[in-house]
């Protein structure tokens, strides 16, 4: 996807740094690379590991029952 807005924010010269530090210590190979990261793929991640476990209780990728789940929340009146 064509990336077509931008956006920009000031920081200090340490938090520039600390940021330019954290974004080369997890591989990226840009400050952009890694803010995008920092914004937006936690949730991603977050989903894809719920998605993950969600597999291994109802059933695996190829659709079989691993195991039965029930619903033990309590319904509302």
């Amino acid at each position: 996807m064509a990336k077509t807005r931008m956006i920009l924010f000031r920081v200090t010269q340490s938090q520039y740094e600390r940021i330019q530090n954290n974004a080369q210590a997890k591989g990226h190979k840009s400050l952009a690379s890694y803010l995008r990261y920092t914004a937006l793929d936690k949730d991603f991640v977050f989903e894809k590991r719920f998605d993950e476990m969600y597999k291994v209780i109802v059933g695996t990728a190829d659709g079989t029952q691993k195991t039965r789940v029930y619903n033990i929340v309590p319904k509302r009146n």
